[in-house]
């Protein structure tokens, strides 16, 4: 019995060694994803960024500051942590409107609100047909499907999407998708439909070049973004202003099955459209 107890010690101790001298350490603080249940819309600035404090957390003792960054140039110097004398760099962490450290000025920054204000509020995903009224319909705010986002993001920006499209539709009905069958336009349901918008931005001169799949540095917060997850189901979402820690891709915005949520997305599917209505630089 004692031999086993003895065994037993060995084992943690010898557990513990290995996890603190190898790379597992350094490849959990790089796969830590942000918790946005942290995160409120349009909140006052948060101290610090929960992505990284977790992780500092969980190595108090092992973590030693090997440059402190001072205020003034925080926005575009980088932090250096070392972790079991391996250095990893954090990227700046630069104030968004998702985290609610930046305010929406510009027609692009209120669009992406109008976005980043739908997270915790539509908690399902529900694309059944539903009689909407005329202009400015909508299903209830708690549910809807991935077109609804960017819909009610236009509306932030005072643009009713529904009119707009279904006024296009009635002038131009052939040149939309046939694919439901319908001999007439349908304000219900037309602009809820990802290939209808996809015509319609086109038709906008929205369409910009989808890039080498792969290579995301072309996305820019704002820009619509279209997936092709099988060879008939298409998706769409709002390329946010956040970076996806130690990357150079933006979280997507976006309702993919329930609920709208705010996620490392661009390189899940392969992306078939995309989208800039703003210019600005905002």
């Amino acid at each position: 019995m004692h031999a086993l107890k003895i065994s037993g010690v060995t084992l943690t101790v010898l557990a513990i060694v290995l996890f603190f001298n190898s790379d597992i350490a350094i490849d959990r603080l790089k796969k830590i994803k942000p918790d946005f249940s942290l995160i409120k819309p349009n909140s006052p600035p948060i101290k610090g960024d929960p992505v990284y404090e977790e992780a500092l957390d969980e190595h108090e003792e092992d973590v030693e500051v090997v440059e402190e960054v001072p205020v003034e140039e925080k926005k575009e110097a980088v932090t250096e942590i070392m972790i079991d004398g391996d250095i990893i760099i954090l990227p700046p962490r630069e104030p968004s409107i998702v985290d609610g450290t930046k305010k929406a000025v510009t027609i692009k920054e209120r669009f992406i609100l109008g976005a980043v204000t739908q997270y915790g509020v539509t908690n399902s995903y529900n694309g059944a047909y539903k009689k909407l009224s005329y202009p400015n319909g909508d299903v209830d705010i708690s549910t809807g499907v991935c077109t609804d986002v960017i819909v009610r993001s236009f509306r932030a920006v005072e643009i009713d999407l529904q009119r707009e499209m279904h006024r296009d539709m009635k002038r131009n009905f052939r040149k939309y998708p046939k694919k439901w069958g319908l001999r007439r336009p349908d304000k219900n349901i037309d602009h809820r439909r990802v290939p209808n918008m996809e015509v319609y931005f086109k038709r906008k001169g929205y369409q910009i070049s989808v890039g080498k799949q792969g290579d995301f540095s072309n996305y820019l917060p704002g820009d619509l973004v279209v997936w092709r997850i099988n060879n008939d189901l298409t998706h769409i979402g709002i390329v946010s202003d956040q970076k996806v820690p130690e990357t150079s891709r933006y979280y997507i915005i976006h309702n993919p099955f329930q609920g709208v949520e705010i996620s490392d997305w661009l390189v899940e599917f392969e992306i078939i459209n995309h989208f800039r209505m703003f210019k600005d630089k905002g």
